[in-house]
């Protein structure tokens, strides 16, 4: 990630592989603060910096790429406090009856996605610092709409100055970064519902889904 993004570690820290990354969990990010770059952890559910409780996180793991500026939450991070969410790929469920079934998303161009999000920093009565952040959704290309009507918002490596700038506050220019991503490139299969469950980890929950009668 270093060297995909040209960040500089704010602190040491390990960063270890998961597989089933749940809203709370601190995961890597990239930011520009000072004029650097830099990779650390924040929390994943934005926990705007008016908010009484660091619960109000889970309700905001994501962000509508369409009503940024007029959301009271995020539209002051979207003017100067943006990031860069690295991942290799995502899950999405598709409805059939009652049931949802699992499904892994990943670029078939680069072992690594680049969602757009924003971050803020949160600080509790008893003086407690929360850095937070949010992924921004688009809506789905063609591939993703066969599961779910939104996508993250994905960013090609030579938009991420103008993202990570937080002197930049062109927030048109901005909105416009925020598409859906070329259906080319995108891919899925089916996984186990073994990712249903935060509990299950590990790379067996990447593996395609085998149907035992088939």
């Amino acid at each position: 990630m270093v060297d995909q993004y040209g960040a500089v570690p704010d602190e040491v820290f390990a960063i270890e592989p998961n597989y089933n990354v749940a809203p709370s969990l601190h995961m890597p990010v990239i930011l520009e603060k000072e004029g650097e770059r830099k990779l650390d952890r924040y929390r994943w559910g934005l926990v705007p910096f008016w908010a009484d409780d660091v619960n109000t996180g889970y309700s905001m793991i994501n962000a509508r790429a369409e009503s940024l500026a007029q959301k009271r939450s995020f539209s002051k991070p979207f003017k100067s406090q943006r990031c860069i969410v690295p991942v290799n790929g995502f899950y999405e469920w598709k409805r059939a009856g009652s049931s949802k079934i699992p499904h892994y998303i990943t670029s078939k161009s680069s072992p690594l996605m680049h969602f757009a999000g924003l971050y803020e920093q949160w600080e509790s009565p008893e003086g407690e610092t929360v850095n937070s952040y949010t992924i921004i959704t688009t809506e789905a290309n063609k591939p993703v709409s066969e599961l779910h009507d939104r996508m993250p918002a994905m960013l090609l490596p030579e938009e991420f100055t103008d993202w990570l700038d937080p002197e930049n506050r062109d927030t048109g220019a901005l909105q416009d970064l925020l598409r859906p991503w070329p259906d080319d490139d995108i891919e899925y299969y089916r996984v186990s519902t073994d990712v249903n469950n935060v509990r299950n980890n590990g790379e067996q929950l990447l593996e395609p889904y085998r149907d035992l009668f088939s």
